[in-house]
């Protein structure tokens, strides 16, 4: 693999960028979904509009349904379901009583650090996941690369939610201490990085390597925009602005996946089925779902900490199984239905 990295100029030139999907929908809802965190960012921070109005927008319209699109590869799949039915109905049963539990014993802030850091964390990795699909497409696979992309990406999307909470506003979070000697180390850990990061890849443009242009792209519109919102909005407004972008990705990828595994097919189950052969019947079932579950949760959230800990098993549920169902190395029929045999 890490010969492709040393090919020469004019294999360059004719070698053009490989895409997930296909240019269109990467460049519109794969790296061009960041452009909803911006529209997001704009309307809170620039026309100052309610965040209740933008966070319903999101809840239930991208943020709830994104959770179907899960559903529909797990437990609506019935050959998923006999396979790892013990995986899906196991986190399932924890997940769903996790949150309970952490009320009933007087812990519901741990949930709530839960939830929120293994959400931020979950929509990371999703970038990760785009960044290494994009990596593989594009034989960009050099183990010296492999590591500083995987470094350059942890590193500038997780010091900005640690420079707003853990340096300058850790009240928002009921943080009860505050780290202002961490900032000077923080810019020159995020300096070096950058410096690190640009250097090797002019090394790789001098030696002839092909750029990997969708992956450049997916850093380019992904990290200024998690930069501008920590800095301009608390962590209320932050969830929907971050999430939108992890949501239409999601979907983009759940809906190429489900189109190429079931293709209206009947064998893995009726909702597959339905929901591969018509994207009207995919948004209107993901939006029925959402629904069903988002209202009420919310309305009972309010209510009762104990109903707030039980809808939380949703979001548990699949940070949990979205990182076992993407795993290509060991699912041939995963690496089939993403097309990343073909060229």
């Amino acid at each position: 693999m890490a010969a492709v990295a040393t090919r020469a100029v004019p294999q360059r030139a004719a070698s053009g960028p490989r895409w997930i999907i296909n240019r269109t929908v990467d460049l519109s809802l794969v790296i061009g979904s960041a452009a909803a965190g911006y529209v997001y960012l704009l309307l809170y921070a620039g026309m100052h509009v309610p965040i209740t109005y933008l966070w319903w927008f999101w809840s239930v319209g991208f943020d709830g349904t994104h959770i179907f699109g899960m559903a529909s590869r797990t437990f609506f799949d019935r050959e998923a379901r006999a396979r790892n039915g013990r995986l899906f109905y196991g986190s399932l049963v924890f997940f769903f009583a996790l949150g309970p539990a952490l009320v009933l014993a007087g812990w519901k802030g741990w949930l709530y650090l839960l939830v929120g850091v293994w959400a931020y964390y979950h929509v990371i990795r999703q970038h990760y996941g785009f960044m290494v699909l994009y990596k593989v497409k594009n034989r960009d696979l050099a183990p010296v690369d492999n590591l500083l992309d995987r470094v350059f990406l942890g590193v500038t999307l997780v010091l900005p939610p640690f420079h707003r909470f853990f340096i300058h506003h850790p009240r928002e979070l009921g943080i009860p201490f505050s780290l202002p000697r961490a900032e000077t180390p923080m810019w020159i850990l995020l300096g070096a990085t950058v410096a690190v990061y640009l250097a090797r890849q002019v090394q790789r443009y001098r030696s002839g390597a092909a750029p990997d242009v969708p992956k450049y792209l997916l850093f380019a519109a992904v990290i200024p925009l998690h930069w501008l919102t920590f800095a301009y909005m608390s962590w209320q407004a932050a969830v929907p602005t971050v999430t939108i972008v992890h949501n239409l990705q999601y979907h983009a990828l759940i809906w190429f996946h489900n189109r190429n595994r079931y293709g209206g097919r009947e064998d893995h189950g009726a909702i597959p089925a339905a929901v591969s052969r018509s994207l009207f019947a995919y948004a209107g079932v993901a939006l029925l779902f959402s629904a069903l579950y988002r209202i009420p949760g919310f309305e009972l959230g309010k209510a009762s900490d104990l109903a707030f800990g039980l809808f939380s098993g949703f979001g548990l549920t699949h940070y949990y199984l979205d990182s076992r169902i993407w795993r290509v190395r060991h699912d041939p029929g995963l690496r089939q239905a993403l097309q990343l045999g073909l060229h």
